[in-house]
C-alpha cells in the first residue's frame, strides 16, 4: 500500500521566527507599564520641580522689591553721578543690601545697577551688599543654601556687568524673574530684579539680586533618584506577577499546540480532557473540546480514506490480471498452442476409439 503524504504549505515552508504568546504578553505589558511609569515620572518630575521653582520666583521676587523700595532713588542717582565707594551713601545702601541678606540667607548676591542712555543693551553696577576688602572679620566664604559666596572681589561703582538677560533690562521697568537657573563656579543661582524710583515715580535703576537654587536643584536630583528606584522596583515586580499570570492564562495554549503538532504528525491518540475538564470553562477550553471532535473526525475520514484506496487498488490490481489474461488468450501464440492442445486431445480420444 502506498503511503499518503501531506503536501506542506508554502508558507509553512518559508523560515518564521517563532515568538511564543507568553513572551509577547510579557513584552507588550511591559511596554505598557514602562509607558505608564515614564509618564508618570516624567509629571512627577515637572509638578514637583515647577512647585519648587515657582516657591523661590515669589520668594526672589519679593525679595528684590522689597530691597528696591527701600532704597531713595535720588540719593542713588547722585551716587552714581558724582558719588565714590564707600562715602556715606553708598555704605548706607551697602549696609541695607546686607540686612536685606540677612533676612533671606538664600538671597547670597544683592546689588543694585543703572542703564546709560548710550548703552541700552549695557548695565553698570552701583552698590554691592559684598563687604569691603579691607573690613575686620571678614568671612572668606559663606554658604548660603549650600552656594559658596566668596566675599571678595567686589564690583567697582559704575563697573560693566558681565552677565546680562533680557529680563535684566526688563527689571530696570518692572519686577522680574529669570526663567532658569544659571550655574557658575560658585553654585547654580536664580536672579530677580525690582525697579528704584526716584521722588518723582521714575524707575532710575534696579535691584537685582542672585539666590542660590540649589535647594531646587537638589530636589529634582532626589525626586528623579527615588523615584526611579521606586518604580524601578516596581515595574520588576509588576513584570515578574505578569510574567506568572501570563505563563498561567498561556499554558492551556502552549499544551493545545504541542497535541497539535502531535496530531500533524499522524499521532491522532491524544488525551484533551484535562484541557477542557475544569467546572470554570473559558475560550480555551471549549477550542479544547472542539479540536477534540475535529481531530476524531479527521482520523475516522483518514482510516476510511485508507480503506477506500486499499479497496481501489485491490480492484486495480485485479483489472489490470484480467486485461493480462486477455491479452494472453486472444494472441495468436495463444490461439495456435491452444489449437495444437485441441488436436492433440483429438487424436487422444481417437487412438482410444480404435483399441477398443
Amino acid at each position: 500500500m502506498r503511503e499518503i503524504t501531506r503536501p506542506v504549505p508554502a508558507k509553512a515552508q518559508a523560515k518564521t521566527l517563532f515568538v511564543s504568546l507568553r513572551i509577547k504578553l510579557i513584552a507588550v505589558l511591559a511596554l505598557l507599564f514602562i509607558v505608564a511609569f515614564a509618564t508618570i515620572f516624567y509629571w512627577l518630575d515637572g509638578f514637583v520641580t515647577g512647585l519648587a521653582m515657582d516657591n523661590l520666583r515669589r520668594d526672589l521676587l519679593s525679595t528684590a522689591q522689597t530691597a528696591a523700595e527701600g532704597i531713595d532713588g535720588d540719593a542713588h542717582q547722585i551716587l552714581f553721578e558724582s558719588g565714590e565707594i564707600d562715602n556715606a551713601t553708598y555704605t548706607q545702601i551697602a549696609d541695607y543690601l546686607r540686612l536685606i541678606k540677612k533676612t533671606n540667607p538664600q538671597a547670597s548676591g544683592v546689588y543694585t545697577y543703572l542703564q546709560l542712555p548710550d548703552k541700552p543693551d549695557q548695565v553698570q553696577l552701583v552698590v554691592s551688599a559684598a563687604l569691603p576688602p579691607s573690613a575686620e572679620g571678614v568671612i572668606v566664604s559663606e554658604k548660603a543654601g549650600e552656594c559658596i559666596v566668596p566675599s571678595y572681589a567686589r564690583p567697582g561703582l559704575g563697573e560693566d556687568y558681565t552677565y546680562i538677560s533680557e529680563k535684566m533690562i526688563a527689571g530696570l521697568k518692572t519686577p522680574d524673574v529669570e526663567n532658569e537657573i544659571l550655574p557658575d563656579d560658585y553654585g547654580v543661582w536664580l536672579s530677580g530684579y525690582a525697579p528704584i524710583y526716584n521722588s518723582k515715580g521714575e524707575p532710575i535703576g534696579a535691584v537685582g539680586v542672585d539666590m542660590c537654587a540649589l535647594d531646587v536643584v537638589q530636589i529634582q536630583q532626589n525626586i528623579r533618584t527615588n523615584t526611579s528606584i521606586a518604580l524601578g522596583i516596581t515595574l520588576l515586580a509588576l513584570i515578574t506577577v505578569v510574567g506568572l499570570v501570563a505563563t498561567g492564562i498561556t499554558r492551556p495554549v502552549v499544551e493545545l499546540t504541542r497535541i497539535a503538532d502531535m496530531i500533524g504528525l499522524g499521532n491522532y491518540e491524544q488525551d484533551f480532557s484535562h484541557l477542557y475538564s475544569s467546572k470554570v470553562q473559558d475560550e480555551v477550553n471549549k477550542l479544547a473540546n472542539v479540536f477534540e471532535l475535529m481531530a476524531g473526525k479527521v482520523y475516522t475520514r483518514e482510516k476510511t480514506l485508507k480503506a477506500r484506496v486499499e479497496q481501489l487498488e485491490i480492484m486495480i490490481d485485479e483489472s489490470k490480471r484480467d486485461r493480462q489474461v486477455s491479452e494472453i488468450i486472444d494472441s495468436d501464440f495463444f490461439q495456435d498452442l491452444q489449437g495444437k492442445v485441441n488436436d492433440m486431445r483429438a487424436r487422444f480420444k481417437s487412438q482410444g476409439s480404435a483399441e477398443k
